[in-house]
This record gives C-alpha cells, sequence and structure tokens, in this order.
C-alpha cells in the first residue's frame, strides 16, 4: 500500500472519531430544558420570543457552548464517545458494501419521494417555509412556545449548515458518484482548491437540528418527537439512496445535527436551583449552575 493511501485512511479513522468525540457530549448532559415555555416565568428565561438583539447576540453563546462542550464532560460522557466513535469507525468500513446494496434497490416510487420530498426537507425548501408558518401561528394565537421553537430551530439550522460546509471542506471526501467504480476512502482534504463535499451530510446534519430542537421543545407531546425524527431519519436515508452521499456521512452528520440541536435547546433555560434550606439553616439557597 502507499504511503500517502495509508495516510488518507489514517486520517479518515481520526476525523470521525475526533467528530463524533466533539458532538457526543450532549448525550449525555443532563437535560436541563423545561418544555413548557408559557409555565417559566419570564425573568428566568435566556432569549425573547421574538427576533431581536438578545435571540441573535444568543447565537454567539450557543456556538461557543457547541465548541467547548467535550471540555466538560465527565468519565461516563469519555466512556460513551468512545463507543460511539468504534460504531462510527465500523460503518466506514462498510459503507462500499452498503453503497452497492442499496444502488441495486432502486424503484420509481422512492426515487420520486427521496427526490421530491424527503431531500427537499434537508435542503430547506419545505422545512424554513414551515418554521416560518409555526411562528406566524404562535403569534396569531399568543403561543411562545410556538415562536419560541420556530425561532431555535432556524438557528439550528443555520448552524448545521454552517458546521457541515465547513467539515466539508476540510476533509474533501469524494462522494460516491465522483469516481468508477466508487471509492469510499478518498479524502482530498484540507489543503486543495476542489470541493469534494461527501463528508458530512448537510442535509441529514440541519434535518436533526432541526428535529432535536422540536422535540425537545414538545417532548411531552409523544407523537412530535417521533414524527419530526422520522422525518429526520427518511432525509438521511434519502442522500444515501439518491448515491449522494456514504452511509458514514449521514450518520456523522445526523449525530452532530442532533448535538447541535439539544445544545442550543439546552441553553435556553438559566440552570436555576432554589433549595428549601440554606447553609445557615434558614431561608432558602439559590444556586446557579454555569
Amino acid at each position: 500500500m502507499k504511503p500517502m493511501q495509508t495516510l488518507k485512511k489514517g486520517n479518515t479513522v481520526f476525523i470521525i472519531g475526533l467528530l463524533l468525540v466533539l458532538q457526543l457530549g450532549v448525550y449525555a448532559q443532563e437535560d436541563t430544558t423545561q418544555v413548557k415555555l408559557k409555565s417559566i416565568p419570564r425573568s428566568e428565561r435566556t432569549l425573547s420570543t421574538i427576533p431581536d438583539k438578545a435571540y441573535f447576540k444568543s447565537w454567539l453563546t450557543d456556538a461557543r457552548d457547541i465548541a467547548i462542550s467535550p471540555y466538560r464532560w465527565n468519565k461516563g460522557q469519555w466512556i460513551a464517545a468512545s463507543a460511539i466513535t468504534v460504531m462510527a469507525v465500523a460503518m466506514y468500513t462498510q459503507d462500499a458494501g452498503i453503497e452497492k446494496a442499496v444502488q441495486k434497490a432502486q424503484n420509481p416510487f422512492l426515487n420520486e419521494a427521496a427526490k421530491y420530498g424527503f431531500e427537499r426537507l434537508g435542503s430547506g425548501f419545505y422545512s424554513i417555509p414551515a418554521l416560518g408558518i409555526m411562528y406566524g401561528i404562535g403569534a396569531i394565537t399568543k403561543n411562545d412556545k410556538a415562536r419560541y421553537t420556530s425561532l431555535k430551530a432556524f438557528e439550528a439550522y443555520l448552524m448545521g449548515f454552517v458546521a457541515s460546509q465547513v467539515l466539508k471542506q476540510l476533509t474533501q471526501r469524494h462522494r460516491p458518484y465522483q469516481d468508477d467504480p466508487p471509492n469510499s476512502k478518498i479524502w482530498d482534504g484540507p489543503f486543495t482548491l476542489k470541493f469534494n463535499s461527501s463528508f458530512p451530510s448537510g442535509h441529514s446534519t440541519v434535518a436533526f437540528a432541526m428535529a432535536s430542537v422540536i422535540a425537545t421543545a414538545y417532548s411531552k407531546t409523544i407523537w412530535v418527537p417521533i414524527m419530526v425524527y422520522t422525518f429526520a431519519g427518511l432525509t438521511a436515508a434519502s442522500r444515501v439512496y439518491q448515491n449522494d452521499h456514504w452511509f458514514s456521512d449521514v450518520f456523522v452528520g445526523s449525530a452532530i445535527g442532533f448535538a447541535i440541536g439539544r445544545t442550543i435547546m439546552n441553553n435556553h433555560i438559566k440552570k436555576l436551583k432554589v433549595l428549601p434550606i440554606s447553609h445557615t439553616g434558614m431561608g432558602v439557597m439559590l444556586i446557579y449552575q454555569l
């Protein structure tokens, strides 16, 4: 095996492991999000339900917390990260076989569903207008949770899009249709003027970012998480079906999107705890968790 090929394969394993390590902390974080936004005192909200200065300022805070989340991990979170990393690497080794099997299972109905349905959910063609409708209905009915959720889902879409585009440029993985025969092990990044954009799947990233925001906000309404994660999963699957991505691309993209959405939602309420007795034995103790 040529040295350069060996180096590229080694970099591939490292990249997959690193990306999953960077996002996995959200899976194991304590969920401090309160889904009933109407019941939260306004003084305890960290963000507005309108696109004002506080809303846009929160983008910086959320982006920071997404980037530094690994520094907050405990031992259990690192163990979980290692397990997920192993899964990602295992999927990477099976990319070529999965691509062949999926392409043999093509049929006209699924082709149309993927092209005109699920692919457009991930591109924003359907999902962004849907968020606008959700916000409008919330404004008319004075439903703060609907307005807040649509704004944060839009933020998740943008952050997922930016994150996926940056990683695409750094990794420069070839898409399945670029080579004949398809080669899942060609990575040209990051020092190239080309734009090979297979890894990770941007559609999967933004679909799961938005889905995790909505599912978290409406976690008590059981059909909502089921519905949004189903649509996100079908969006990710359509990218493999259409031969635009390898399976590991959509797996990592979905995981990153989920992590982005959960981090955004976990930031929207101050982590304020009220204990009935202070250390002096009287009154209450207030603890603000940073």
